[in-house]
């Protein structure tokens, strides 16, 4: 299920899934939703709604929705989503979690910046296997503090 969060009343909206964001949604002449860099024109509302699977969140949704999206914290670290198996890796020295109590996939807690074929990139929370394939600084606690660290790369 997709949400549609207004930004500009009847014009724009976020377009997320499961709290992240996934696309967007601008209304011209035509409605353009925009997801994964791949853009479909509808016509009207109804045309939209018919075609996929969203939900257009209320003002008072977008705040109760907000809420659910706190941070969470893995040993000082913030992370966006409740961690299940949180660790902290005393070889690498990283703060992992799991999105689920089953799930085998391990994301590192904090900012990063991940050295990849195009440059030195910003990072929140990344899959412990892309901090593994790729050269990295960090974790960092703030947005902040990896922002002034990236201007020094």
């Amino acid at each position: 299920m997709l949400l549609a969060k207004p930004i500009i009343d009847e014009k724009f909206w976020i377009i997320e899934r499961n709290g992240e964001k996934v696309g967007t949604l601008r209304k011209t002449k035509d409605l353009v939703l925009t997801i994964n860099q791949k853009s479909l024109k509808f016509a009207d509302f109804k045309s939209l709604c018919d075609s996929t699977k969203i939900k257009f969140a209320t003002g008072n949704e977008v705040e109760v929705i907000e809420d659910k999206n706190k941070d969470f914290d893995v040993h000082g670290f913030p992370c966006k989503y409740k961690p299940f198996n949180d660790i902290f890796d005393l070889k690498r020295k990283l703060p992992l979690y799991t999105k689920t109590s089953k799930s085998q996939s391990f994301y590192c807690a904090g900012y990063y910046i991940i050295k990849f074929e195009s440059g030195w990139l910003p990072s929140y929370c990344p899959k412990l296997i892309t901090l593994g394939k790729n050269e990295f600084v960090g974790p960092y606690m703030s947005k902040f503090e990896m922002q002034e660290k990236q201007k020094k790369l």
